[in-house]
């Protein structure tokens, strides 16, 4: 008969009684008897953590809760307000002031054209002549007919007054006079009428007719601009409308970068449809005529000086009633919102008005923090990491 002691199974038995004896040893160690009877709780490093009764407190407890507190890093700037003259900016072309064109009064053939483009010209000076079209005929035929009418008149003016003729013959003749003079008046109008004058000074800018062409009456002769003064016209916001008043100083920038200074002359009442903008109209001198008509330039208006800051536009946030804003850190390096309205809005930084003294502006990690938070500031941009 087999032996019951084999050597493997001796082994798997001793085994397992070691490590029955190495559990139940656990069970029975010193620290567990702590434990079991109401013991202190003691660090690794001999400091007395916890009282497992709850009641009484523990000299580690403190500096453990202070451990777990976590002081954001954030980035700040100094912001001090100080007066701002914000730029109102429109994008504008040139229209000259006084423009107009020479047309045809009457109808006919051009006898002769005076001007050329490029021509300068004054008010009433004659750009072209049309055939008189029997208009200088009637002009005659309307003279003999006064001469006549005025002859018979004073023969029977003279008859009446030496009581040959009967009185009542009077009103006819001066009537008949009348007549005639009315006849020569409306016959010299229609004479004038072949006679193209400029209605105003100026530059003669296109002359889109030559001599022996026909015309009608209303027929464009010729288009005359004034340049001086010239006109930046644009268009404001409604936004920025309140900003502008008439005789305001404005300054015209062009794309060679000459500047030359205007004021307001117009600022519209009624709004486009479309676009919700008011027309605005800058007058500028312009004696050499430097400028010409039909350019784009920008009108450039300074407004009153307003108490305002400056601030990266990166330092906007949003509360969380959604009020725009900044966060400050304040004295005692605690976050505070601020409340703010936008005065002038620039490339990278923006004037803001509601910032009443010198601060803190947190311009990074800003949004890593809330109101009455503990931060750690730093003057230079850092790079900051959100808590964990």
């Amino acid at each position: 008969m087999a032996s019951i002691f084999k050597p493997s199974r001796v082994i798997s038995v001793a085994i397992l009684l070691a490590a029955a004896g190495w559990i139940a040893s656990g069970v029975f160690s010193p620290a567990n008897e702590d434990v079991a009877h109401g013991g202190d709780t003691v660090a690794a490093d001999g400091t007395q953590v916890a009282s497992l009764d709850g009641e009484t407190p523990v000299a580690g407890e403190a500096a453990v809760a202070e451990a777990e507190v976590f002081v954001q890093r954030v980035s700040v700037r100094s912001a001090t307000p100080e007066p701002h003259q914000r730029q109102i900016v429109l994008s504008c072309t040139t229209e000259a002031d006084n423009a107009s064109v020479a047309v045809a009064r009457g109808a006919g053939v051009i006898v002769e054209l005076n001007v050329e483009r490029g021509s300068k010209v004054r008010a009433d000076e004659i750009v072209a002549k049309l055939s008189d079209e029997g208009r200088v005929a009637a002009v005659k035929q309307a003279e003999a007919l006064l001469l006549q009418r005025q002859a018979e008149y004073d023969a029977n003016k003279s008859l009446i007054d030496k009581g040959n003729a009967p009185k009542n013959q009077l009103p006819a003749l001066e009537a008949a006079v009348a007549s005639a003079e009315a006849t020569l008046a409306t016959a010299n109008a229609l004479a004038d009428r072949s006679i193209v004058r400029s209605p105003v000074g100026g530059v003669v800018d296109s002359v889109p007719v030559q001599v022996g062409q026909a015309v009608e009456a209303g027929s464009l002769i010729a288009e005359i601009i004034d340049p001086d003064p010239m006109l930046a016209v644009g268009a404001v916001s409604e936004r920025e409308r309140g900003y502008l008043d008439l005789g305001q100083s404005a300054t015209m920038r062009f794309i060679d970068g000459k500047t030359v200074d205007g004021e307001i002359s117009y600022v519209g009442l009624s709004a486009d449809k479309a676009t919700r903008t008011y027309p605005v109209e800058a007058r500028m001198a312009n004696p050499g005529a430097l400028i010409p008509d039909g350019v784009t330039c920008e009108m450039v208006v300074t407004t009153e000086p307003v108490i305002a800051t400056s601030i990266p536009r990166s330092a906007l946030v949003f509360s969380d009633d959604g009020l725009l804003g900044v966060r400050l850190a304040d004295e005692n390096d605690r976050v505070q919102f601020k409340q703010i309205s936008i005065v002038d809005d620039g490339r990278d930084s923006v004037w803001v008005a509601g910032i009443d003294e010198p601060t803190r502006i947190i311009i990074v990690g800003q949004d890593f923090v809330k109101d009455g938070d503990l931060v750690e500031p730093v003057s230079e941009v850092a790079k900051v990491e959100p808590p964990a």
